[in-house]
């Protein structure tokens, strides 16, 4: 049971209990006014005893022999008897009393517990409503280094470029040279297999340790540009994968939106390599190749490497 309910359920039992203490000191008002009235009455009864006695004894009787020994004992046995009766009645009042304070009391105590049960509920929105805010401050402040590395990992593409090695002009630049470097792997597949075979060479049956030994090559050939850019793609899904944030897997998909074909192929076989192995598990663990271009592949039995997540 919530905060919530157990002050709903006291509020039930304080209104019941409200009610039935109200009819209990109702009926308690009434013998308190009952028993008061009957105290005053045997004072008074007791008092006009007294008077009458003592007229009698001093203006009536006028007996010479008259002591006040004998007033005074008539007084005690009678008015004194009187006002015992009436000292009971005024004790069972003030008992009646003592016993209308201790429901009230009951009626308070139960009204301080309804009290203290919402001060929790505040505390307790109050804490809901902090952890709501920590985890809206946590979010935009992964969002913004996200976002940030997003910017890095363009600009880091944008410094990639392909040049002649005679005359270092420029060929190409950005996201074009993974296009490039596409077509470079499949020339150096195809060089190294037709060294190696005698027969003619068909690149669709290539063997995935195959190409990994070309694009170890190319890996080398281009390894300023392509380490880098590797390492920016693997930091920003190991950032995602160590952030306590909910939906992951939206983010990988924010990345993956910046990525071109040629670019996914690229990391795919990378991930393939020796070198990329931790890459592999997170990018299979947040489907980072999903709807990868299977055109693409080399072999389109290297796909069977790709690994659908459960998360």
């Amino acid at each position: 049971m919530n905060i919530q309910e157990q002050i709903d359920s006291s509020i039930q039992r304080i209104e019941q209990k409200q009610e039935e203490i109200a009819n209990k000191v109702e009926i308690l008002e009434k013998r308190i006014s009952v028993f008061n009235i009957w105290a005053w009455i045997f004072v008074a009864i007791g008092l006009i005893t007294a008077v009458i006695a003592t007229i009698y004894f001093f203006y009536v009787k006028k007996n010479g022999d008259f002591e006040l020994n004998l007033l005074g004992d008539f007084l005690s046995g009678s008015v004194g008897a009187i006002w015992s009766l009436a000292g009971l009645f005024f004790i069972y009042v003030a008992f009646l009393g003592q016993k209308q304070q201790l429901l009230n009391q009951q009626l308070e105590i139960m009204y301080s517990q309804l009290e203290v049960k919402n001060t929790r509920l505040e505390l307790a929105g109050q804490k809901e409503e902090m952890r709501i805010q920590n985890s809206t401050l946590k979010l935009q402040k992964f969002e913004n280094t996200f976002f940030n590395l997003l910017t890095l990992l363009s600009s880091i593409v944008t410094t990639i470029d392909i040049r002649n090695i005679r005359t270092q002009i420029v060929i190409s630049s950005g996201r074009d040279c993974f296009k490039i470097f596409y077509d470079e792997l499949i020339t150096i597949v195809n060089k190294d297999n037709e060294e190696e075979s005698e027969e003619i060479f068909n690149i669709e049956e290539i063997s995935l340790e195959d190409t990994i030994k070309s694009y170890d090559k190319l890996y080398n050939n281009n390894k300023s540009d392509l380490s880098h850019y590797m390492r920016s793609v693997y930091h920003i899904i190991k950032f995602i994968d160590k952030s306590d944030i909910d939906d992951k897997k939206q983010y990988i998909g924010l990345l993956r939106a910046q990525i071109s074909s040629y670019e996914q192929i690229i990391i795919f076989y990378n991930c393939s390599h020796i070198h990329g192995q931790k890459f592999k598990l997170l990018a299979n663990k947040y489907d980072f190749f999903k709807n990868i271009d299977n055109n693409l592949f080399l072999n389109l039995e290297h796909s069977k490497e790709i690994e659908t997540s459960e998360i």
